[in-house]
């Protein structure tokens, strides 16, 4: 049901957004986002259909969820407090592209793309009222997602405030970052469940990829293990997997190892592993 849409669509970013943390690597830095489910309303572009803060915060997650706040009445907010139609309209299609396309910030963090972090904060003529804008350059469209510094928080946290779909078949698509000087390529992307603490490497650019693997054929090495391509990508398969990078100890600790396991393919990989492990290693 159409009434039922803004809700769908916040229940979706909240198992995205706010059932995970997720930690950005880039050179000489990892950012760590976390969200709740009170950032939503704005991702979806409840800031632009009343006063300041009336869906927003707290707030606005409350009236979405009691169904206080419904899509079909999107159009009759806008008409209240917009004048002119053609800025009514403009306004109305701009929020329903958000709530339209916030289901791709999935795709957002979890891609075959190359991803590029864009600090924003160290370009002080920018607009953006973010800190760091991350992009992803899809065929026909560029996705950005913005983080910004949480406020009152000891710890170097950040959290998700805006999500943009620019499609290159328009001239501006690059509009919002193409004068940023300073940005780094994405090396690997770890989403980390914030109830049970298990994490998973939802992304990893080809050159880190490439480091790591060599990493991994030189500790074998240098611990005197047969070293063959199999081995070294199922131990590779495994860092993925639990988002952390298997020592030597770590490896030999089989037990350990399936305590990790959440599911039967993580068993299936975990056991062709120790198979594999326990083929190379045996005498040593």
């Amino acid at each position: 049901m159409a009434n039922q849409k803004l809700l769908e669509v916040f229940l979706d970013t909240k198992r995205i957004l706010c059932s995970n943390d997720y930690y950005i690597h880039i050179p000489k830095k990892i950012i760590h986002v976390t969200n709740s489910e009170n950032m939503i309303p704005h991702l979806m572009g409840m800031q632009y259909i009343g006063k300041p803060d009336m869906f927003t915060g707290d707030r606005g997650a409350y009236m979405i969820k009691k169904g206080r706040l419904k899509y079909d009445s999107l159009e009759k907010l806008i008409r209240k407090y917009y004048r002119g139609a053609d800025k009514q309209a403009s306004m109305l299609a701009m929020v329903n592209g958000k709530i339209d396309n916030l289901h791709r910030i999935e795709d957002m963090l979890s891609t075959y793309s190359v991803l590029y972090l864009y600090d924003v904060a160290a370009n002080p003529d920018s607009e953006l009222k973010t800190d760091y804008l991350l992009v992803n350059h899809l065929e026909e469209m560029v996705l950005q997602l913005g983080v910004v510094k949480a406020e009152h928080k000891k710890l170097q946290v950040y959290h998700c405030n805006s999500f943009m779909v620019a499609y290159k078949k328009n001239e501006d698509y690059d509009l919002h970052y193409r004068n940023l000087t300073q940005h780094y390529e994405i090396s690997k992307i770890v989403r980390e469940d914030k109830i049970t603490k298990r994490s998973e490497v939802i992304y990893q650019s080809m050159e880190a990829e490439k480091r790591e693997l060599m990493g991994i054929e030189k500790m074998l090495v240098s611990a005197s293990v047969p070293v063959n391509e199999k081995l070294i990508k199922a131990i590779f398969r495994l860092n993925q997997k639990f988002g952390e990078y298997h020592t030597l100890d770590m490896l030999s600790d089989s037990e350990q190892i399936i305590k990790k396991c959440r599911n039967k393919r993580d068993e299936a990989l975990v056991k062709d592993f120790i198979s594999l492990w326990r083929e190379r290693t045996d005498g040593i």
